[in-house]
């Protein structure tokens, strides 16, 4: 990534990418650069944040989610030129999953934990034992991926992006509209494909969920050149879908992590209650998750070319 910026001469800090716009005009093409370069800029800052203030797990969540859109369709995007961006991709991924055991664990005790016992009205022997080792469990995490934030700056990765953006010949409304919808047919195909593969398992489920996030961000991306209407209804069933895939994945991640944080074979056995209820809650999230995959299929493919 550093070789594609070596021999220009850049500011010190990554400045806003330029404006292609004719007066009075935003292209498709511009929308896209907007859209993206706002998800970069959102992470750079939740990073600056994480790095000056006290840890919040919003911040490492909003770091993760603004670097999952511009991931999961940059690769797209890049079509449109003979650079393929894929050191940049690359790189943004690192950056991401650096910080993917610290967010687990965040849920767990955040959300999955207080849920079980609160609101589900669930025992859970030594309780103050396992929250206490949770908590020490976070610490540990959120050192860990303050050093990993240290490692993984966007400065560059901007950079490189807007440069890109720079030299590009902006592609006709046309051409996004027909990248566009061949991106969404394949990932709606790719999602339909994985959800046929379920078997229960968190294998399985994660493919799905990570099919479902593509989707849905594609169809984000580029839904400035399609009917509002038509991807409104698109954007609401799949963050429903995701939401009962997320729910499921946490639930299940959840009976695992449980399993680490316990010490000793009396503890783990105390813990049956809640590994029990993970399981089946997991399960009715899942359930769920296929209702909402046969209202997705109702819905008409809009990007293509029988639906204009």
């Amino acid at each position: 990534m550093n070789a594609r910026l070596q021999h220009r001469v850049t500011p010190s800090r990554a400045s806003p990418a330029p404006a292609r716009n004719r007066p009075g005009t935003v292209s498709e093409f511009d929308r896209i650069r907007q859209t993206l370069d706002g998800y970069l800029t959102k992470a750079a800052e939740s990073r600056k944040r994480l790095l000056e203030e006290p840890y919040d797990p919003k911040l490492l969540h909003a770091w993760r989610v603004n670097l999952r859109r511009v991931t999961a369709t940059l690769k797209d995007v890049a079509t449109l030129s003979d650079d393929d961006l894929h050191d940049v991709l690359s790189y943004l991924r690192c950056c991401r999953e650096a910080t993917g055991q610290c967010r687990d664990m965040d849920i767990l005790a955040m959300e999955t934990l207080p849920t079980f016992l609160d609101k589900e009205h669930g025992e859970l022997d030594e309780t103050q034992a396992v929250r206490k080792t949770l908590s020490e469990r976070q610490q540990q995490n959120h050192k860990g991926a303050l050093v990993q934030l240290k490692k993984y700056g966007l400065t560059t990765p901007i950079r490189a992006w807007r440069h890109w953006v720079h030299v590009l010949e902006p592609p006709s409304d046309k051409r996004v509209r027909e990248v566009a919808a061949t991106v969404i047919e394949k990932r709606f195909s790719d999602l339909r494909k994985r959800a046929d593969k379920l078997d229960g398992g968190q294998k399985r489920l994660h493919r799905l969920r990570s099919a479902t996030k593509k989707l849905r961000y594609s169809i984000e991306l580029y839904q400035h050149a399609f009917p509002k209407a038509a991807t409104t209804q698109w954007l609401k069933r799949l963050a429903d879908l995701q939401g009962h895939l997320g729910l499921a994945h946490d639930r299940m991640m959840a009976r695992t992590l449980i399993g680490e944080v316990a010490t000793g074979d009396n503890t783990k056995a105390k813990l049956k209650a809640f590994r029990r209820w993970t399981k089946r809650t997991a399960y009715e999230a899942s359930e769920k998750a296929l209702q909402s995959l046969v209202k997705l299929e109702q819905l008409k493919a809009y990007w293509r070319a029988a639906a204009h």
